[in-house]
């Protein structure tokens, strides 16, 4: 509840609505192309929360105070938070993720959806934070779906099993070189892992790709695309079951899952398999 809204408002916006009165005095007004290689706003909670991924027709973004954008006329704000649902960004539910509407400020609803900003946030009881995040959860990220922890499953994996984190970056890779660490390197887990940084640790923990049928508990399946980017990879616990995480957000757990569920996801890429060589 605490970090999924980032402390500064961003609002994105296209060109047409520099046309407009708006008063841009009190925030700054952040053309695309920069904004995107800022280093503040690369952030992963700022990236994450907003899901810059989706966002389209953009070309400026205004960076605010949480109160800015109560302090705005009327009209202004209509047309700011119009934008964003129109632009696609994170932040913004269907009306219909929301059980009791009437708690939102009605100015947030738009068009069917509901705009999230820091402040407005702030002001919500926490028992409905809550609601809406749970909801989203199971209505939008994550069907719910995972397997119980068999016996055999390492104890370094309990405490992770089944369970969502509270921080924004942690990846698939992340998940993997925790689990090969044997739990040794716990921090690993909450990383963000890019590949090039995978590879070279599985060379130093001296795994080693392998062609042979089967696979042994900590074996490794990694799915890479026609231009052989890894897009994904997860560790193999035994009795057909594997220790996952399927994106970057901390609305994505990490789970047990079942080999038919996880290779169904991947079965459009190309799939390699890693074995520790002693």
């Amino acid at each position: 509840m605490d970090s999924y809204v980032p402390e500064k408002d961003l609002f994105f916006l296209s060109q047409e609505h520099l046309n407009n009165k708006i008063d841009f005095t009190d925030v700054l007004l952040m053309p695309i192309d920069e904004f995107y290689n800022h280093s503040t706003y690369g952030q992963l909670n700022y990236v994450n929360g907003y899901e810059y991924w989706n966002i389209k027709n953009a070309q400026y973004v205004i960076i605010a105070k949480k109160e800015w954008i109560e302090s705005i006329s009327k009209v202004g704000k209509q047309l700011i938070l119009n934008s964003q649902v129109q632009s696609e960004r994170g932040l913004v539910i269907p009306v219909t993720f929301i059980h009791e509407i009437e708690k939102i400020p009605s100015s947030y609803v738009v068009n069917g959806h509901v705009v999230i900003q820091r402040a407005m946030w702030e002001k919500l009881d926490e028992s409905f934070k809550e609601m809406i995040l749970t909801t989203m959860v199971y209505e939008w990220w994550d069907n719910g779906e995972c397997e119980e922890s068999p016996k055999s499953l390492p104890s370094f994996l309990k405490p992770f099993t089944n369970t969502f984190g509270h921080l924004q970056g942690a990846n698939c890779l992340a998940a993997v070189l925790f689990a090969i660490s044997k739990g040794k390197q716990e921090w690993f887990i909450y990383e963000w892992i890019h590949q090039k940084t995978f590879l070279e640790k599985l060379k130093q923990y001296h795994y080693e790709k392998f062609l042979g049928e089967g696979l042994h508990q900590g074996d490794i399946v990694i799915w890479k695309d026609e231009n052989a980017i890894i897009q994904h990879a997860s560790y193999y616990i035994g009795e057909e079951l594997y220790f996952n995480k399927h994106g970057q957000t901390m609305f994505n757990p990490w789970k047990i899952l079942s080999k038919e569920q996880l290779y169904k996801e991947w079965e459009h890429l190309t799939l390699v398999k890693y074995r520790q060589c002693n």
